[in-house]
């Protein structure tokens, strides 16, 4: 049914190494091309040379939390179009309100657990993209 599904690139971002590597994999057997990082340098250094065309960002983390990086990144040319998920462990009422506050396209609960990603992901990406 879904014969781009092997093109669809997804730039994931969680500084939960174990969060980070079990997505990764998940979506990866899902047929997405995935480049994860858990690191806004490394982050910048991906989409420096590869365009996503969807970016899965963790809404906590240390460096710029998720709500800041959407900010962040709908403020540059060069991925203010790239739809953003907020995938994270608060509450959907909460989650629902930060994404919608800083222009996020979707957002994710973990508290629903990760294995719903690829399904959401993909989902998003017929609305979306294609």
């Amino acid at each position: 049914m879904n014969a781009r599904v092997d093109s669809r690139r997804l730039l994931l971002i969680d500084d939960s190494e174990i969060a980070l590597a079990y997505s990764e994999s998940l979506l990866t057997d899902a047929g997405f091309e995935v480049r994860a990082v858990s690191s806004l340098q490394a982050f910048q250094a991906v989409l420096a040379d590869w365009k996503p065309h969807l970016i899965v960002t963790d809404l906590y983390m240390p460096e710029m939390n998720g709500a800041e990086l959407c900010q962040w990144l709908r403020r540059q040319v060069t991925t203010s179009r790239i739809p953003i998920v907020l995938c994270s462990s608060a509450p959907d009422e909460e989650l629902a309100a930060v994404a919608r506050s800083v222009g996020a396209d979707a957002y994710l609960s973990k508290l629903a657990g990760l294995d719903a990603l690829p399904e959401r992901l993909n989902t998003l990406c017929d609305e979306i993209l294609w």
